[in-house]
């Protein structure tokens, strides 16, 4: 007997996945479509395109099949439809799943809709009830699919808020971040913004919208909330206003210092949260505990914390894998009572060394970091403002300490700071021989230790300026002073300038540094620099060394008298009686005080 064999249909991807080339996700790639194949004696015919927008039916048709006929009435046919590797059923009317069609097209391009050409084939069985046989496959067809998706823009904007909102739309000043993805398959986009004084209204745009307010003068294309003007829930829906009743600008109460908005463009949706920058931050974990313990602190400049968003803490290596998280007293003190989702982690892989970082209860675990050890240290950055961080492996300490004759070899109090963390160590030592020692030193990695010393040997790279080989110690060549150093152990130099003379430059002397009238006495006993009657003013003046601008000394970051740096800004304090404390003998900052 003969028997008609209808054979399944195989569905093939002819298009790249989206990983590796983001074209595909720009530019709809459709193959003409064959209006007919051969079925045995039948036949496929294609139908048109499948807009899963507008499906709402169980069931979807794919094609038409006029099937092959066979000669033995007690076979029943079926028929399977093959996508790539992938076999669905198929009734005899042509359709199939719409959900498996559905799926299988967002598998292989994604979920941004446009038309997505794909690769068929329609196969026969026949069963008798005992036995099940593959009788006849088509020849290729092609299925023209758009999968089911909003549609998702490539940039949003904060429209409003703390700016003004004409403005705000032209500039685009107030984007939302998004990762490296394609929208489709990434449709999360964050901002983190500043709260007005009062109330802070807002709406958010995507370039269409922004542009059409720059050029037209048309609102309508903004994104408002679908729960009415003013409104202030903090989660909710969105569309555009010309879907809306009025304007759907959303609204966050009077009282918050930053806001951050959170949008899923899949499926419209919002999240506002009211955000304070707290005043101290502390790592849980790594070298530490996992408890409520605030023992390592962040540390933080004397700015405000709105001005100043960045806190930075630097651990030591345990030499192995090392997993930390990190809160603000709120969430320390919640893990002291079994609380434990308060706490900041990562919103990408925990290895990674910079990304951003968001409360755990709006992760999907824990996300907290890690390093591997290989590094000494780990300076650990994280910025409140934007929700940033940045891991630094390190394998210079912060200081390095001055021991000799000057304390009789007995206390390395004096330092240098390396401020990165590089290697490169800058600072004021005083050097002297009060026992006739002769006026010599070294330097400790850690005070009080001589393990791992820094001698005269370590510096290949040369000991040049006022300091010279001692043989074994480092000779302060220039004698008793004041001597500016820079110790490089990334390269193994040594170089001192001694301070002949410390002056005061600033508008009160037309920012003269080689004034002998404003220069400063050295106090061996308090180990400052000191000068009286200086009558500066708050327009602005600095230290300068030797006359000159080589070496001079104002604000650092914090614009703060405790923390003086090299090349620093301008100090702005009015007085009289000034003292220079450069050797952070007594702080591991330079400072000065003025009365």
């Amino acid at each position: 007997m003969t028997k008609k064999i209808l054979l399944g249909m195989a569905f093939v991807a002819s298009l790249a996945a989206c990983t590796d080339d983001y074209k595909d996700w720009l530019t709809p790639q459709v193959v003409d479509q064959p209006e007919k194949v051969i079925f045995g004696d039948g036949s496929i015919i294609s139908v048109g395109v499948i807009d899963f927008n507008s499906v709402t039916d169980e069931r979807v048709k794919v094609c038409d099949i006029v099937a092959p006929t066979t000669t033995d009435d007690s076979y029943k046919p079926s028929y399977t439809i093959t996508l790539g590797e992938n076999n669905y059923e198929i009734s005899g009317d042509g359709t199939m799943l719409a959900s498996d069609l559905q799926d299988y097209v967002i598998s292989q391009y994604g979920r941004r809709p446009v038309e997505r050409a794909i690769d068929a084939t329609v196969s026969m069985w026949l069963n008798n009830g005992i036995t099940s046989v593959k009788t006849t496959t088509s020849g290729v067809f092609h299925i023209t699919a758009i999968p089911k998706a909003p549609q998702i823009s490539q940039n949003y904007y904060i429209v409003g808020g703390p700016n003004d909102w004409a403005e705000s739309a032209k500039t685009k000043a107030l984007k939302f971040s998004h990762s490296d993805k394609d929208v489709y398959e990434d449709p999360i986009f964050t901002v983190i913004f500043n709260a007005s004084e009062g109330d802070t209204w807002f709406a958010i745009g995507d370039d269409e919208a922004c542009d059409a307010i720059a050029n037209d003068n048309d609102w309508s294309k903004l994104f408002g909330t679908t729960k009415g003007n003013g409104n202030k829930d903090l989660t909710g829906t969105l569309d555009r206003r010309y879907n809306l009743t009025d304007d759907g600008s959303f609204c966050v109460p009077a009282g918050n210092r930053l806001i951050k908005v959170t949008l899923n463009m899949m499926d419209y949706s919002y999240q506002i949260e009211p955000l304070n920058i707290a005043e101290n931050y502390y790592l849980i974990g790594g070298p530490g505990d996992w408890n409520n313990s605030k023992a390592q602190k962040f540390s933080h400049s004397d700015k405000s914390v709105f001005d100043d968003p960045v806190f930075t803490y630097t651990f030591e290596s345990t030499g192995g894998e090392m997993w930390f998280a990190f809160g603000d007293d709120e969430a320390i003190d919640a893990v002291g009572e079994g609380v434990w989702n308060k706490l900041f982690g990562t919103t990408g892989d925990s290895k990674d060394l910079s990304g951003s970082f968001d409360r755990r209860y709006n992760l999907d675990g824990d996300h907290s970091f890690c390093v591997d050890g290989s590094a000494k240290f780990y300076r650990f950055s994280v910025n409140m403002m934007d929700y940033t961080y940045t891991i630094t492996p390190i394998n210079f300490a912060q200081y390095v300490y001055f021991i000799g004759a000057t304390d009789g070899w007995a206390n390395a109090e004096q330092k240098l700071e390396s401020a990165s963390m590089d290697g490169v160590y800058t600072g004021y030592v005083y050097c002297a021989d009060p026992n006739g020692w002769g006026n010599e030193f070294k330097f400790q990695r850690v005070a009080g230790s001589w393990d791992n010393e820094i001698n005269s040997g370590t510096f290949t790279g040369g000991i040049t300026g006022d300091f010279a080989d001692g043989g074994g110690n480092i000779k302060a060549n220039a004698g008793e002073g004041v001597y500016y150093v820079t110790l490089d152990l990334a390269n193994n130099t040594l170089n001192a300038v001694k301070i002949n003379n410390m002056n005061l430059v600033g508008s009160f002397n037309s920012w003269n540094p080689a004034d002998d009238s404003k220069q400063m006495t050295w106090d061996a006993n308090e180990f400052c620099y000191v000068i009286t009657n200086a009558g500066v003013t708050a327009d602005g003046w600095k230290f300068t060394a030797n006359n000159d601008w080589g070496i001079n000394l104002g604000y650092g970051a914090g614009n703060s008298l405790t923390d003086l740096v090299g090349n620093g800004g301008d100090i702005k304090v009015a007085g009289n009686t000034i003292k220079l404390y450069p050797t952070r003998k007594n702080s591991d900052k330079i400072y000065c005080t003025v009365e």
